[in-house]
């Protein structure tokens, strides 16, 4: 580790706590973070920067030092105990945590030029070290407290208090306060930042959006890829979902639309399923993966549609592509989403989509021409969307082309990381 290269002016600190860019996606807390970090630090890696994502050591491992691809090393930092702990009770880990990588830095003589925060705790880890080494700042959130808070109390059932959250919201304002750059990943995000926490970090936001991966998500036959996938035939007709098996992603909103559109569409009641694909399963599944996918399926029961909804479980990112291309219609259905990286990978393979209507969403997608829109949860109105789009194969083409050229054109990673970069040299 000690050498020349160790100390060059275009190293970066990536800090990611609870996000290991290497963990298997589609699991419990692992998801757009997950490959926001990696497939950015991998861009940056191909245009000659050095980054070393300092992630928590949830496990016990025989090198501390893991590397990730050119000029990239995923380093593990001890905080707290060797196992998965929920994000929400990390942070008082984080002293520990900010401690074991100045030793790092310290034990290997390196030197970085920038330190780049990820969501509330990476950023408060990247405000210590701003302030200990005087170095730049940037940081992306991911998603915010306040938003979370109003989503949940917008469509949980139990009341939500504001005070469950002060905590975080005090780590944000920090945040925002210390970072020299802040990265917002669509206007809606910006728009948020300044509306709940200051109306003067104008001039610290840059809005640049969330990226994908060119060469691995593209368009295969559907025939081909419905062989692959092994789970319909040609004739099939598939709505699909990807992501993480989670209550804030409306997952139910899709099985309570099912009934409407069979009633609408009897002719494709024998061909048409929904595919669920995430969450950890099986025998040693993820407990809060496990009890979702069982509310889901008592729901599925009870509107009797129970062998019509596939959980898949996860899916490796490799493989992705053939699900999106075998499905006849794509749907991400959050109450909530700071961009939506799996609308991005669908639209690449040539699925037309229909999404919520929120944050990130609303800006990424445009309603009739890239895609359609319906407001989160409801399933009244998202079955009439999926109806539509069943029936009338000018508007599915329509919408593919477009969004395929949309996506090719805007969302490359080459052209998000270059973005990204521009901030890095303003500020070193």
């Amino acid at each position: 580790m000690k050498n020349k290269k160790n100390n060059h002016r275009k190293r970066i600190a990536m800090i990611s706590v609870h996000s290991d860019p290497s963990a298997k996606l589609g699991e419990h807390e692992t998801g757009g973070q997950n490959v926001y970090i990696s497939e950015l630090s991998k861009a940056l890696g191909q245009m000659g920067w050095s980054v070393d994502i300092f992630t928590r050591l949830t496990r016990k491992r025989k090198k501390m030092v893991k590397g990730y691809g050119k000029n990239i090393n995923i380093i593990y930092i001890k905080a707290g105990p060797r196992y998965f702990v929920v994000k929400d009770k990390i942070l008082e880990k984080l002293p520990e945590f900010v401690g074991n990588f100045l030793n790092y830095k310290e034990e290997n003589k390196i030197n970085y030029s920038i330190v780049h925060g990820n969501y509330y705790l990476g950023g408060l880890v990247a405000a210590q070290i701003k302030r200990i080494l005087r170095i730049p700042m940037i940081e992306t959130f991911h998603s915010l407290g306040h938003i979370r808070h109003r989503s949940l109390e917008k469509f949980e059932k139990e009341k939500i208090s504001i005070e469950d959250f002060e905590e975080r919201l005090r780590a944000e304002k920090e945040i925002m306060d210390t970072a020299d750059r802040i990265i917002a990943t669509s206007p809606p995000e910006k728009r948020d930042i300044m509306h709940y926490y200051n109306f003067d970090l104008e001039n610290k936001i840059k809005i640049i959006p969330c990226g994908v991966n060119l060469k691995r998500f593209r368009k295969i036959n559907s025939e081909n890829a419905k062989n692959y996938i092994n789970h319909s035939s040609p004739k099939d007709k598939i709505i699909l979902y990807v992501g993480r098996i989670d209550w804030r992603k409306g997952i139910e909103t899709i099985i309570q639309a099912f009934p409407l559109v069979l009633n609408k569409l009897p002719k494709l009641r024998k061909n048409i399923k929904i595919m669920v694909i995430g969450g950890k399963i099986g025998k040693r599944g993820n407990k809060d993966d496990k009890q979702e996918i069982n509310r889901l399926k008592d729901i599925s029961k009870r509107l009797r549609i129970e062998k019509k909804v596939l959980f898949l479980g996860r899916r490796d990112q490799k493989k992705l592509r053939y699900y999106y291309s075998a499905g006849d219609i794509f749907v991400t259905s959050p109450y909530y989403e700071p961009f939506g990286m799996t609308a991005l990978e669908a639209m690449r393979c040539g699925i037309p989509i229909i999404a919520s209507n929120v944050g990130g969403l609303s800006h990424v997608i445009e309603n009739r021409k890239t895609g359609l829109f319906f407001p989160p949860g409801n399933h009244k109105i998202l079955a009439n969307k999926i109806t539509e789009l069943l029936t009338n194969n000018k508007l599915r083409n329509k919408l593919i082309k477009n969004a395929e050229r949309l996506v090719k054109e805007n969302y490359g990673w080459k052209k998000v990381s270059s973005e990204i970069v521009k901030l890095y040299q303003e500020l070193i």
